[in-house]
């Protein structure tokens, strides 16, 4: 569990941001120069981490539906939402992006659209703040229009892009910052070369997305947001109850509409009968003016961030030691979860008692609350950022909400992704902990499942994950780093990435020659054989069958002997020697069928169908 701090002395007010360290500020009067080295020196680690890309380190899943956006607060954007319509309207503008800071109000203004502009019969929401891959998103996307959706991924792209040419679609894509690495590359396979093709080809239907940052890519029509206007503010805060000299403190904030939302929540819970802003000064927040314009304070950072620090530190130090702690715990998991998932990482406290802080906790916008047919909770991404910094080391949450989804994790058979969600789960908080065997083992639970429904894109990133992590520590007599490098070339094999196949196979190959793991040798030669083959290398792709083949033999492999001779029938019978195919699958037959591998029986008996229609073919 995080530690939990202690808690504020409300009968000894101080500037909030001492929390960071050990000198008390003066509450009334101007901040010195001593104290204002210390607030900069302990916020900026924050700071740093707001303007970071915060890219998910595996494959979460897709939230998608509709954007469950409360637009009850909603005011101004008219100059923004006009904007919007002009480009929705012009034919040669296929992809929209509203650009701003976290807490700019982007997916405000984008679920304003989803649900207000007319013109798109159909229209998909899908909030990729998770690393969601593309592959959910258009099969979902596909299904909600009610295209079919390809087997192959490799054929989604182009199925996406056909589906939204051949109507009048609205998709809108949240987050798409989460998709990219630090450079602004794609962390994610297919959504750039789907954005691409998109730009070149277009339609009627448009794609807006919103994002942090910009990605390396042309044909984007840019909306870079900024906060509300003088007047929109004021009329936010007075909608929400707050009084006082409003529109001097929309300007000091630039009208950064989640830091408005998050100052009224605050004082609202705090001062119920009396929320006015000249209350911030009980809340430590008197020198806000001060620090906002302390050329040394901002720094290279937007006042809006450095505002938003200040703000939310006020607000934690606010919580009971209860929702101090239920706070920094729930902030492992990514997603939206439940109150049940809250209790997991909360020991000694009653599901009631868990349930009615969260609830408190939404009341100070630190925590959303969702209602779509279950009571769900989820952070804001900035909220989230700043949490998981004041968290500190989670590891005893990590390994509680480890537990819990192995409690409630779902038995085969699985028919759905969403039926091993659990262990994708599993996977993301053992990586979180660098306990990167465990992490395999994780993923291992549904290795074969993700194979037989052709989740190889997911495949390729949650084992890439794992290599790279490898690579750095070095790590080349762990068996799970070998078959892992083995997995991930099988996985960009079967999407037809073979160079990229041949890669990481040959690493293998290397690894296991120079620590003389001759089965793991003997499995990298067969996979190579089959990356060759695919690459219409038939005589290479032989050449490595019979030595992987031989190896089999040398060390008494029969299931590995079998799938060499498979393989070596497969590579003949592409080069129309079908009585020798004939053989050699007649051999892999034999073995499967006295060592009881009733798959390896089947494609061999299904490869002998094949190769004895080719050959009556060419008789013919």
């Amino acid at each position: 569990m995080a530690e939990e701090p202690s808690p504020s002395n409300s009968n000894n007010i101080e500037m909030n941001l001492t929390a960071y360290g050990d000198s008390k500020v003066t509450q009334v009067g101007q901040i010195n120069a001593a104290e204002v080295k210390i607030i900069v020196e302990r916020i900026e680690p924050i700071l740093e981490r707001f303007q970071q890309i915060s890219q998910p380190e595996s494959p979460g899943v897709l939230k998608a539906g509709n954007p469950g956006k409360s637009l009850a607060y909603w005011q101004g954007r008219k100059t923004e939402i006009a904007q919007i319509q002009q480009w929705l309207t012009d034919e040669n503008t296929f992809l929209i992006a509203i650009e701003g800071i976290g807490g700019a109000g982007k997916s405000m203004l984008a679920a304003k659209i989803y649900d207000e502009i007319e013109g798109f019969p159909k229209r998909f929401w899908a909030d990729v703040s998770y690393g969601a891959g593309f592959s959910d998103l258009a099969r979902q996307v596909l299904s909600e229009f009610g295209f079919p959706v390809p087997e192959q991924e490799a054929q989604l792209v182009e199925a996406l892009v056909k589906c939204l040419r051949s109507g009048q679609f609205l998709l809108i894509i949240d987050n798409l910052e989460s998709l990219l690495q630090p450079d602004r590359q794609w962390g994610s396979l297919f959504y750039g070369d789907f954005f691409n093709a998109w730009v070149e080809y277009g339609g009627n239907s448009k794609v807006i997305v919103t994002t942090r940052e910009r990605p390396e890519l042309k044909g984007f029509a840019w909306l870079p947001l900024k906060g509300l206007q003088v007047a929109e503010g004021i009329a936010l805060l007075a909608a929400l109850g707050i009084r006082g000299d409003l529109g001097d403190f929309v300007e000091l904030v630039d009208g950064h509409p989640l830091l408005l939302k998050l100052v009224a929540d605050l004082l609202k819970e705090e001062y119920p009968q009396d929320p006015d802003l000249r209350r911030l000064a009980d809340l430590g927040l008197g020198n806000l003016r001060q620090l906002l314009t302390d050329p040394k304070v901002i720094g290279q950072h937007r006042r809006e961030n450095v505002g938003m620090v200040l703000v939310l530190d006020a607000s934690f130090n606010r919580l009971n030691k209860l929702q101090k702690a239920l706070l920094l715990n729930i902030s492992v998991y990514r997603g939206a979860f439940d109150s049940a998932a809250a209790v997991a990482v909360m020991l000694g406290s009653s599901a009631a008692e868990i349930e009615g802080e969260l609830r408190n906790i939404v009341k100070r916008s630190l925590l959303l609350e969702k209602l779509n047919g279950k009571r769900q909770f989820e952070f804001q991404p900035v909220v989230l950022e700043y949490v998981r910094y004041k968290a500190g080391d989670q590891t005893e949450a990590h390994q509680r909400a480890i537990d819990y989804y192995r409690a409630i994790a779902k038995q085969p058979p699985w028919t759905t992704k969403d039926d091993v969600k659990e262990y994708l789960e599993i996977f993301d908080h053992f990586y979180q902990l660098q306990d990167y065997n465990s992490a395999f083992d994780a993923l291992r639970v549904c290795h074969d499942f993700l194979t037989l429904r052709g989740r190889y894109v997911d495949q390729v990133e949650l084992y890439g994950q794992l290599v790279s992590k490898w690579e750095e520590i070095g790590d080349r007599k762990n068996w799970n780093y070998r078959a892992s490098l083995n997995s991930l070339g099988i996985a960009y094999n079967s999407l037809g990435q073979y160079q990229q196949a041949i890669k990481f196979l040959q690493q293998s190959l290397n690894i296991a020659r120079e620590i003389d793991d001759r089965n793991c040798e003997g499995a990298s030669l067969n996979n190579l054989g089959s990356a060759y083959r695919s690459l219409g290398q038939y005589q290479r792709a032989i050449e490595f069958f019979q030595q992987s083949l031989d190896i089999s033999r040398e060390i008494y492999d029969r299931n590995g002997e079998g799938n060499s001779l498979n393989n070596l029938g497969n590579a003949y019978g592409s080069l129309g020697q079908y009585q020798l195919a004939i053989e050699f699958f007649q051999q892999s037959l034999e073995i499967f069928r006295e060592i009881g591998n009733r798959n390896g029986e089947g494609t061999s008996l299904n490869n002998l169908g094949n190769v004895c229609d080719s050959l009556f073919s060419e008789s013919r």
